[in-house]
């Protein structure tokens, strides 16, 4: 899809609106959403290079990829003593930045030790807009004044960086000046006030003589139609960068930074090191310093239901929106439709079990319209079918008694029908028995990611199922006991169609069970209505396999054979891992080719699993906060 953002003036708006009144917890309000954050009051156990500027050095959501800013890509350089914050916002000058109250919020998380990068300029040339306009030889230095002053005053040491030159060359191939006199007069104010500084104007011009005004295309954010599906059209962009000329103005921060020894020796250990800033490369579900509109759900809140809240949300909306869920039960049927995208459920407890959304529809269970039953995908408790979803730390539920309605026909009672892509689920239980789980997509041959990160998921007969292309990363899969000797059921039953090569993986997870030893099996090909290009696609690898699995896996499913399926293992252990003839397992050079990774990125280089790594530049990690 085409890059979709607000306007700079409404973004500018909701800031000064929110600044003075929203609580900042966690290290950053916009990603709140995403996992966990430390208190940023606690010492940290690293430095943060904190970044702030404009859109040359801020950091991009995954729907602008492969745009970048430098201070995006500065993590790829850095060894292991310090991490990055970029909080750099797109558009601002060091006016608009300050009046936003985005200085006092990168203050507030600043800690004796840390750096503050400040590059601004571009936006401060826009004199005739009162907002963002500054004067050179006054307002723009006593605008820097302020973050200075700052970033000393919280005991770190602010860096003055003159801003990159935009592509601009003259007609004999020599690179121009685009600045004015605001390169200059940050290079003064860094000699009056003793602040050290990187002159990435005089090095960034150099780089872009060197490379020509050919070369230099593949630096800035030139795109062919159709190159990347988040430009459609294509792009002809003199300022700004796509991944590989970030990386390289990235490179020439931080070299200065070293050479100048404004760092101490050893922080970027990777400065020369080869890197493949679009597979390296962190893009955020939204821009760190996109606010997030929140929500609370549960008793004594506005909203006593979590429907009630996702109906709240307007239809369409470019900002996320975070629902915070009290512990409780929830005993509702929630659904988020496709016109609903950026959601988040996020469970307030302590533990995901404190939060549980819960309901009990069967596939056989009559509609109250009398228009029929639920059937198996009308049943689920919760469905999402807007993209990128989030859920953290709560437990989804389908509680319906098999043993209490055994006149009842279709028993198939869904917890979970997700079908919107990009969604991550971390630190959720999803509990059910036949159908707990269904892993979908818009249509047949539509592909749908999902994400599952340190999940926990139960269930009995193809619990794990549908179109979709799902990871289970450091997840445990707990089959339910049945009570059988021989057939406690089946963990997936895939229908990918034949274009789509990846369903699901499992990789680094527990497959566990109080079941009878070899009575489960890995999966069954499902081919919904005899559709025979649906064809199962699951590689288990890297995990541990406990005895309930069966010696033969994978067996047949309506009349299709599993050996027609794309069923496959690789380095697996534990009792229930043994390799035979009826085990294909995945030949050790194609390993490479079916990781995390490749599931995920489809066409848009999605990577959710980069969240929270050395490569995130989008929070301070949680990791990095001293116990």
């Amino acid at each position: 899809m085409p890059a979709i953002l607000p306007s700079r003036r409404s973004i500018l708006a909701t800031l000064a609106l929110a600044a003075g009144t929203a609580a900042f917890s966690g290290t950053n309000a916009a990603n709140a959403f995403t996992r966990a954050h430390p208190d940023p009051t606690k010492p940290r156990t690293k430095p943060v290079i904190f970044v702030v500027g404009d859109s040359t050095s801020s950091a991009y959501q995954q729907s602008e990829r492969p745009r970048a800013g430098w201070g995006q890509a500065l993590p790829l350089l850095l060894g292991p003593q310090a991490t990055v914050f970029d909080y750099a916002w797109s558009g601002a000058s060091s006016k608009s930045f300050a009046d936003a109250g985005l200085l006092d919020r990168v203050l507030a998380l600043m800690q004796p030790g840390d750096y503050l990068l400040i590059s601004f300029g571009h936006n401060d040339e826009k004199v005739a807009d009162p907002a963002r306009g500054t004067l050179p030889g006054s307002t723009f230095k006593e605008y820097l004044g302020r973050y200075l002053d700052g970033a000393r005053a919280r005991g770190g040491t602010p860096v003055l960086v003159t801003p990159v030159e935009r592509r601009r060359f003259d007609s004999f191939g020599n690179a121009k000046d685009s600045h004015g006199e605001y390169p200059q007069a940050v290079r003064e104010l860094a000699a009056s006030s003793g602040t050290p500084l990187v002159d990435l104007t005089a090095s960034s011009k150099q780089l872009w003589q060197d490379l020509g005004p050919e070369g230099t295309k593949s630096r800035f954010l030139f795109l062919a139609p159709g190159q990347y599906p988040q430009y459609p059209q294509g792009s002809e962009d003199n300022t700004h960068f796509q991944a590989l000329g970030a990386v390289e103005v990235a490179r020439l921060v931080a070299r200065e930074l070293q050479s100048k020894q404004i760092v101490p020796p050893g922080y970027f250990l990777n400065i020369d090191a080869g890197t493949e800033p679009l597979l390296e490369m962190y893009w955020p579900s939204e821009r760190p310093v996109d606010l997030p509109v929140t929500l609370d759900a549960g008793p004594g809140t506005t909203f006593t239901t979590v429907q009630s809240a996702v109906d709240s949300v307007p239809e369409g909306s470019l900002q996320r929106t975070v629902i915070r869920i009290r512990p409780g039960i929830y005993r509702e049927a929630i659904r988020i439709p496709a016109t609903k995208p950026r959601i988040s459920f996020i469970g307030q407890g302590g533990r995901p079990e404190d939060v549980v959304l819960v309901y009990n529809n069967a596939s056989g269970t009559p509609k109250p319209d009398g228009s029929g039953n639920y059937g198996t995908s009308g049943s689920a408790s919760v469905r999402v079918d807007g993209p990128d979803f989030v859920a953290r730390n709560l437990t989804i539920s389908n509680d319906f008694d098999e043993a209490a309605n055994p006149g009842m026909k279709d028993r198939q009672a869904v917890a979970l029908h997700i079908t919107g892509d990009r969604s991550v689920l971390s630190n959720v239980r999803l509990l059910g028995n036949q159908d707990t789980l269904l892993v979908n997509s818009p249509g047949a041959g539509v592909q749908a990611r999902f994400y599952f990160d340190n999940c926990y998921v139960e269930g009995d007969v193809d619990f794990i199922f549908g179109r979709g292309t799902a990871v289970f990363s450091g997840c445990d899969i707990k089959s339910l006991d049945r009570g059988s000797t021989t057939n406690n059921g089946y963990v997936t039953a895939g229908s990918q169609d034949l274009s789509i090569k990846y369903g699901y993986l499992f990789d680094r997870c527990r497959l566990v069970s109080d079941a009878a030893p070899g009575s489960v099996h890995l999966g069954r090909p499902w081919h919904p209505s005899g559709d025979p290009k649906a064809v199962a696609q699951v590689l288990v690898r890297d995990s541990w396999l406990g005895p309930h699995i069966s010696g033969t896996p994978w067996t047949d499913m309506s009349g299709f054979s599993w050996q027609e399926a794309r069923f496959v293992e690789y380095n697996n252990r534990g009792p229930g891992s043994q390799v035979t003839p009826d085990r294909p397992q995945l030949p050790g050079p194609e390993a490479g080719n079916y990781t995390v990774r490749n599931y995920l990125q489809g066409t848009d280089g999605w990577a959710p699993q980069l969240a929270g790594s050395t490569a995130d530049c989008s929070v301070v990690p949680a990791e990095e906060t001293a116990a």
